[in-house]
């Protein structure tokens, strides 16, 4: 179990690289890997999973949701700069 938690946890330190750098198609890629683990984790005899794995899985599906959240932020701020500039540009050129 415990190299099941330590692949777990390096894939998502990674994944939360790629989200804060903004590189979406690798933080695709490392979530499906991630998923893959849990997926095989569902096959193996669950005595052997103890709570605590689970604690520490959902606190790193906390950790990436916070990340995702920052980035949305980010992207309806951007959103919202970029729309009042092509604002100014349309009111300029008329």
């Amino acid at each position: 179990m415990a190299e099941i938690r330590e692949q777990f946890s390096s894939l998502n330190g990674h994944i939360a690289t790629a989200i804060t750098n903004k590189d979406f198609n690798r933080a695709v890629t490392l979530d499906q890997a991630r998923q893959d683990i849990l997926k095989d984790l569902c096959l193996m005899d669950m005595s052997g999973i103890d709570e605590s794995f689970f604690a520490f899985i959902e606190q790193c599906a906390k950790e990436n949701a916070e990340l995702i959240e920052t980035i949305e932020k980010e992207m309806e701020h951007l959103t919202f700069h970029q729309s009042r500039t092509r604002k100014a540009q349309v009111a300029y050129t008329n």
